[in-house]
């Protein structure tokens, strides 16, 4: 009976002092990126390995006085990070799967583009703890994958210039976000 009762006891103080297992996150960046909403979850599965997932979506059409600016989008990723020291701290790798649905133009020519990006992604960076369930972090990398687009002569008129397919490398996951770590 003694015996059972330590190992309760041993197995109740390890449940209550294991890792965080949760983090919630939102990358700063992106709302300079014309207000782009975005927010990420991740999951420890195990010492060094945190499954994520995450949302961004621009809603936003700015009209300044000469042409409209639009840089909407809706985009779902998921994905698989590497800490190879600890989850939630330090330097991590990533891979993940993308979707993203864009409507991007008048920022440099009132051209537009919209349509549809498919791909998959790496990126790297480092977290540093500011407190035990605060976190800053950093990152960059690329995504590349395949892209359905219609080209229209300007942001709202809807004269359509062509549409294509194509494969496409773009930037992706240029971060400094903030995150809270349950």
């Amino acid at each position: 009976m003694k015996r059972t009762i330590l190992l309760a006891a041993v197995l109740l103080i390890g449940a209550t002092a294991s890792a965080q297992q949760f983090s919630v996150a939102t990358n700063l960046l992106d709302y300079a990126d014309f207000g782009t909403l975005n927010a990420e979850g991740d999951v420890a599965v195990g010492r060094r390995w945190t499954l994520t997932a995450g949302a961004k979506y621009n809603p936003f059409l700015f009209r300044p006085d000469t042409e409209p600016i639009s840089a909407r989008q809706r985009a779902f990723g998921a994905g698989v990070r590497f800490w190879p020291w600890h989850v939630f701290s330090g330097w991590w790798l990533a891979g993940r799967i993308q979707y993203q649905e864009f409507n991007r133009g008048g920022i440099r020519s009132a051209e537009t583009d919209e349509g549809d990006r498919y791909g998959a992604g790496l990126s790297a960076g480092y977290s540093y703890m500011l407190h035990p369930h605060l976190n800053v972090s950093v990152g960059a990398g690329v995504w590349g994958g395949y892209e359905r687009f219609t080209t229209y002569s300007c942001p709202v008129c809807g004269m359509t210039e062509g549409t294509g397919e194509k494969t496409f490398i773009l930037p992706h996951d240029l971060t400094i976000s903030l995150s809270y770590v349950f």
